[in-house]
């Protein structure tokens, strides 16, 4: 190949990369809202039985047009016996506008069970934004639990405050493990023929969840990693993990338990890369 058509060989392959890098780029970008769903299994569900559950969690009181018409829509499609918020729905530094317009309207759907993230315990009264989440018939979980049945299942819906709530404020403090666990072991004699799931916001804590009795382990926190690499990586960087975060999102089998961690619903600017928003849907059939 002569000197000049080897030059203008180079260009032509060097625009074509460009351009491939360009697209892929503008279709990592392109994070519009999804749901995602899995599936598991389990020995405690009758044969012929299904237990549908709906995650959100790390709104941050982001608005999806007025009135979040976009999240309320997909929550109607999957029809799910229960809705399960893992904390940071309000934010601590935003308007609680986002926030109040989905909660006033998810009661509607299904009954909807709430627990902390670290936002709400670094508001200045985490109490008061409780009590209006409460205010919308929404049940909030302060290391507690709640025995339900629901399609003939029996099942019990445990939430775990967020360790931020053993933090200082001021300093906006990710709060103490130790006391963390503590909270965890008063779940140790939950019933064995139930369906044991946990709401908690930190997906960082999953092998600690997995020493207790609980079937499933809802998270979030991690939006995502924030950049995802499809197949290469799951996640960048994510709070309370750093770079290349074990947990940032998808499902996880540790023991008997199941961990699944949602990418979350703020889109704010910090980009989101192959990363989308979500709502997770989870179905538990019988094994």
């Amino acid at each position: 190949m002569k000197g000049e058509d080897l030059i203008t060989a180079r260009k032509r392959l060097t625009a074509a990369l460009l351009l491939c890098a360009v697209g892929i780029g503008i279709a990592g970008l392109q994070c519009g809202l999804e749901t995602r769903y899995y599936h598991i299994t389990s020995t405690k569900i009758p044969v012929g039985k299904q237990l549908r559950l709906a995650m959100l969690s790390d709104l941050h009181s982001y608005q999806y047009g007025t009135d979040q018409q976009p999240i309320i829509n997909r929550l109607q499609q999957a029809q799910p016996d229960l809705i399960l918020l893992c904390g940071d729905i309000v934010d601590d530094k935003q308007p609680w506008t986002g926030a109040e317009r989905l909660l006033e309207q998810i009661t509607a759907l299904a009954p909807c069970y709430y627990v902390s993230g670290n936002h709400e315990y670094w508001y200045h009264d985490p109490e008061a934004i409780f009590n209006r989440i409460r205010s919308f018939g929404v049940t909030v979980l302060e290391n507690e639990h709640r025995a339900l049945i629901i399609n003939q299942i029996p099942c019990t819906i445990c939430g775990v405050e967020d360790p931020a709530s053993y933090g200082d404020r001021l300093s906006r403090s990710y709060g103490n493990a130790e006391t963390y666990h503590d909270a965890l072991a008063q779940f140790d004699d939950l019933p064995q023929d139930t369906v044991n799931i946990l709401l908690a916001h930190r997906p960082e804590y999953m092998e600690s969840y997995a020493v207790h009795p609980f079937d499933l382990a809802l998270c979030g926190h991690a939006h995502g990693g924030q950049w995802r690499i499809p197949v290469l990586l799951n996640g960048l960087i994510a709070p309370n993990q750093g770079f290349f975060p074990q947990y940032a999102g998808g499902a996880y089998q540790i023991g008997n338990m199941t961990g699944i961690v949602g990418r979350g619903l703020i889109r704010d600017w910090k980009p989101r890369f192959f990363n989308p928003p979500e709502i997770v849907v989870v179905d538990i059939t019988s094994q």
